[in-house]
């Protein structure tokens, strides 16, 4: 008998996970595209089976009887060995409670429990991981804007700052005119690192700063921007602007022909990009605003998926 297969994909955020199911030729299945609560605060029980639980329902979307589950993609925020399934996240305010865990181990032996599940994987089955920028990046090279440039900083604003950097379709993560890994996060900035001022958090520092209510999340405070509230604007106008020079070195050493900006705090570009612009300098240098973030996510996930499997399939 022949099986369709499918695979999931997860971008996991600070706030949200974004879970989709793929076809087998990586492309998404719009009706399953999900948004759950990440819980990347709670204790490690909680917070594992949560993400065994959101696995266990995107995996009840596929309703094709004759179907095999050949893995599971996750985009997640790093520090994070990729390669072994380990999250090293400590000290960002999110996932906490599962540093040093092996999530590969965990989640498969957890799945593996659900009889009904265990008898849809498919040999082998793979559950892998790479950086949620990475993938952005990969899925917009790929599928999105980066495809117009041939050197690009990629950049996903949520609850952190993520970053990587693409020259000629290719990744750089060690050369001298990036930092290491082409994270952006931990680099030096004005008082701390960039990702306590480029992240939700630090667009909420200066809402304080300015008088906002503490208890506003970034949409409500750009609602009442577009509004007219002259506090929550001018929040959005000091991060564009510190952006921008956050950015600014970076682009000089790498020399970049586009930056394409995705993830939450991109929906609200309208209240920044003219700052970030003024800031940034280097008026040849584009800069994009992706409103396909997760899709490029997803994308990039299937491509992660589609390379595993085939080198599977050699060594085999």
């Amino acid at each position: 008998m022949t099986h369709n297969v499918y695979s999931i994909a997860l971008d996991i955020g600070g706030v949200f996970i974004k879970a989709a199911v793929l076809n087998a030729s990586g492309d998404v299945r719009m009706d399953t595209i999900m948004i759950y609560p990440s819980r990347s605060k709670e204790d490690k029980e909680t917070l594992l089976k949560h993400l065994t639980s959101v696995i266990e329902q995107q995996a009840a979307k596929i309703i094709d009887k004759h179907s095999l589950l050949s893995g599971i993609g996750f985009a997640f925020p790093g520090p994070f060995d990729y390669e072994n399934g380990i999250c090293y996240i400590r000290g960002l305010g999110k996932f906490d409670h599962i540093y040093g865990v092996n999530l590969r181990e965990e989640l498969t032996n957890r799945l593996l429990q659900n009889a009904g599940l265990r008898r849809r994987m498919a040999a082998p089955f793979s559950v892998v991981f790479e950086n949620d920028a990475n993938l952005f990046a990969l899925g917009e090279l790929l599928s999105g804007a980066a495809q117009a440039y041939e050197r690009t900083i990629c950049l996903t604003l949520g609850s952190g700052a993520g970053s990587a950097f693409i020259d000629g379709g290719v990744l750089v993560k060690d050369r001298p005119d990036v930092p290491p890994n082409g994270w952006l996060y931990k680099e030096p900035f004005r008082e701390s690192i960039v990702d306590d001022y480029i992240s939700k958090r630090g667009i909420l520092r200066i809402a304080a700063e300015l008088g906002a209510d503490p208890g506003l999340d970034v949409k409500e405070l750009a609602e009442l921007a577009r509004g007219g509230d002259a506090a929550a604007a001018e929040t959005f106008r000091r991060f564009g602007r510190l952006a921008g020079e956050m950015l600014r070195p970076f682009v000089a050493r790498f020399r970049p022909d586009g930056i394409v900006v995705g993830g939450q705090i991109a929906k609200s570009a309208d209240l920044f990009q003219d700052e970030v612009r003024a800031a940034l300098g280097f008026p040849d240098v584009a800069v994009r605003y992706s409103d396909r973030a997760n899709l490029s996510a997803f994308v990039g996930v299937a491509k992660l998926l589609a390379d595993v499997q085939a080198g599977n399939a050699q060594s085999g």
